[in-house]
């Protein structure tokens, strides 16, 4: 992994405008400065964008003091290829939540970075380690030693010291090969034992095979024996069907004939019916007859009258119509005048209204004054507001300045008594500029230097606390009175800006009522003058009065009308008897003759019923034997169908042992193959678990990790020497071979 490009924003001790940090064309760099001013910050940016991991209890410990998120933006090189993270981290709003964390995984292409994050921060981190071929826990026992640290990997145990070279040298690829070698041998072995049990299965299958041959022989013979049986069954059956279908055909023309039988009774029956009717029609006609005079009569008055009432219901009809028509009219003249009167009463209440806002119009101009008046205090009192905000900002810039200053002072604070613990310690001390060995009166005099100046910084430590505590406590002092100001000065501007708005609205409604007040008052005037006139509806007023002239001439009398109804009905009596003489005298002969042909016609089927009877009384003499035979049938039917019953069973004894013969042929064939396959799983299983082994801890790997050790001493060897001037080696000695 190549570093190219590291940007901060409010990263532990960085704010945001911070310069990226740029590595290009730097092969070996030092970075040096005091304590405190972000050194180690950007070891941690890098690893913590790397991994999320750093020196830091929790993520929101990494936010600059103040602010609520933060940013660290990556870029690197795998390789040829070159990839950008960016890791951003923000502090929960509420005590006792976690904070939330963005994960962005990039890679770059000729049209800039193109995107490869995963679906959860877990699944790109793992995307990030895949990149890398290297988690955090590896990093920090070979590329990077963390401060107070440099023995992490000699302190470990031999079975973690092991895991972190074989992270380095990638070795995890044979992890995966061995598990595959293993999964596959274990596939091998299920499929052994799976086909072993499959040849066991098809033995004892095929062990059944001779009794298989001597039940399909039995079977044939005893197939033999009732086929033979049924051909005989079979001619005696086909001479008692034949005797039963001659009975049966003689059994359904005495049906058919007791139905003809049943009909011709039936058809006697109706014809004397049917004459009994004529003949009562008949002696009705004739009594019609007689009444000829007093009917004629009769009927001759009802058509006087009728003609009479048909004149006086053609008037009734459009005296009705004419009466409807005038009641029309009329609703139409009432209504007009209606909304003549409706316009009127409308016309009086905008007047009321447009009177009553017209009145308003010099008091809400006061109200107005008096709002623009508030509006004017509530811009004083902001100005006074702003002058408090400044304020605060200063007192938080001076804060700041002075955590700054005790985060200072306090590291010093530290390196002096680390350079105090340093100076008691050693007796043999030499000066750093002249590397002359140091009295006892030179080193008390040092320390007593040392002590004066950590004295010092402390009553400078303590000071500048005691400043902070008062500057903090007059930041809350103004954030608790800013926030009152502000919400009551929202409150109070809100309030007059509504309260302004609406008066200049009902001002502008005001004027306009007084402005529309005299036109209205015309429109009044002109509805009253139309009303006094009856200006209105002329058409039909004038329709009106046609339609009463009309109604005169018609000369219709409902009284008269009624008495002639009156009369219409008591000689409607008449009517029904005329109707039916005159169809008397039309069909009495008719009657007459129908009444005749009925007659003959029940003589006639009389005679054919007498044939008939005797012709039934010979089919039931033949069909006395029909039971007997009937019987004979069923028993040859049944002794057949026991015979079918016996052969089809036979045959399926047949058919189910042939066909477990075939599966015997089937069976044998497949034991082969099975035979062959179980000897290629047995040989790949060999050649896996040979695999499985060869990959494991105790093979390549072993092998590698031992070839590598040798360069990794002599390589560890040669940045020792530089850095301790050769003073200091190491070697690596394995346990055990």
């Amino acid at each position: 992994m190549i570093p190219i490009k590291l940007s901060v924003r409010n990263f532990m001790c960085y704010r945001d405008n911070v310069p990226p940090l740029r590595f290009d064309s730097i092969h070996t760099a030092c970075i040096s400065g005091d304590n405190g001013n972000g050194k180690s910050a950007l070891i941690d940016a890098i690893t913590w964008a790397l991994w999320g991991k750093t020196r830091a209890r929790s993520d929101d410990d990494l936010v600059h003091s103040g602010q609520t998120e933060m940013e660290v933006e990556f870029d690197f090189a795998v390789g040829q290829q070159r990839y950008r993270i960016i890791r951003k981290h923000s502090k929960p709003k509420r005590r006792g939540r976690s904070g939330q964390t963005i994960l962005e995984f990039q890679t770059a292409t000729t049209d800039g970075f193109r995107s490869i994050t995963g679906d959860s921060v877990t699944q790109t981190q793992q995307k990030i380690e895949d990149v890398l071929h290297m988690d955090y826990k590896t990093f920090i026992n070979s590329a990077f030693l963390r401060q107070g640290h440099a023995d992490e990997f000699t302190i470990k145990r031999p079975v973690e010291r092991k895991q972190v070279l074989a992270d380095i040298l990638g070795l995890s690829v044979y992890d995966k090969l061995e598990e595959q070698a293993k999964s596959l041998a274990k596939q091998q072995e299920t499929e052994q034992t799976q086909l072993e049990s499959a040849i066991e299965d098809i033995n004892d299958e095929l062990s059944r095979k001779p009794a298989y041959q001597a039940e399909f022989e039995q079977a044939q013979s005893e197939l033999s024996q009732v086929e033979k049986k049924i051909k005989e069954q079979e001619s005696r059956l086909n001479e008692l069907r034949k005797e039963k279908e001659s009975l049966t055909n003689k059994q359904a023309q005495l049906l058919q004939l007791e139905e003809h039988i049943s009909g011709t009774k039936r058809d006697i029956d109706q014809w004397d019916e049917l004459a009994k009717q004529h003949h009562s029609r008949i002696k009705g006609y004739e009594e019609l007859i007689a009444r000829r005079a007093i009917i004629e009569q009769g009927y001759t008055q009802f058509t006087l009258a009728k003609e009479l009432y048909d004149g006086f219901d053609q008037k009734g009809r459009q005296w009705a119509v004419l009466n409807q028509r005038k009641h029309q009219l009329e609703m139409a003249i009432v209504t007009a005048q209606q909304e003549i009167l409706k316009d009127h009463a409308l016309t009086e209440n905008k007047i009321s209204e447009l009177e009553a806002n017209s009145q308003k119009l010099p008091r809400l101009k006061d109200e107005l004054h008096q709002a623009e008046v508030q509006l004017q205090q509530l811009s004083e009192q902001e100005e006074t507001l702003r002058g408090k905000r400044q304020n605060m900002q200063e007192l938080q810039s001076q804060i700041n300045y002075l955590e700054s200053s005790g985060a200072r002072l306090t590291q010093e604070i530290v390196e002096i008594e680390e350079k105090l613990k340093l100076l008691l310690t050693q007796r043999e001390a030499q000066c750093p500029l002249c590397e002359r060995e140091l009295s006892i009166d030179n080193l008390k005099l040092i320390e007593t230097k040392y002590t004066a100046e950590r004295e010092r910084k402390s009553e400078s430590l303590k000071s500048n606390q005691v400043e902070l505590v008062q500057k903090e406590t007059g930041v809350k002092s103004l954030e608790s009175e800013l926030s009152r100001l502000e919400a009551r000065l929202s409150h109070g501007r809100a309030s007059a800006q509504g309260k302004a708005s609406i008066l200049n609205k009902s001002i502008v409604e005001a004027e306009e009522a007084g402005d529309r007040l005299d036109g209205e008052r015309k429109i009044l005037a002109e509805i009253e003058q139309r009303l006094a006139g009856k200006d209105f509806a002329a058409v039909e007023q004038e329709s009106l009065r046609s339609l009463e002239e009309e109604i005169a001439q018609l000369d219709y009398d409902p009284q008269q009308h009624e008495q002639a109804r009156q009369r219409l009905s008591s000689l409607q009596q008449y009517e029904n008897p005329q109707r039916r003489l005159e169809e008397a005298d039309r069909l009495v002969d008719q009657e007459r003759e129908t009444a005749s042909r009925a007659e003959e016609a029940a003589r006639q089927r009389r005679h054919n019923l007498e044939i008939d009877n005797r012709k039934r009384q010979d089919l039931t003499a033949e069909l006395a034997s029909l039971p007997r035979l009937i019987g004979d049938l069923t028993q040859a039917e049944t002794e057949h169908q026991a015979l079918v019953v016996r052969q089809k069973q036979a045959q399926e004894i047949l058919w189910s042992v042939k066909t477990k013969l075939e599966r015997c042929s089937e069976l044998e064939i497949k034991k082969k193959e099975k035979e062959k396959l179980l000897g290629q799983s047995s040989k790949q299983g060999k050649i896996y678990k040979d695999l499985a082994q060869a990959f494991g801890k105790k093979g390549v790997q072993a092998m590698l990790i031992e070839m590598a050790i040798p360069e990794i001493e002599t390589e560890a060897n040669k940045l020792l020497a530089r850095m301790t001037e050769n003073r200091m080696h190491v070697k690596i000695k394995r346990q055990r071979e």
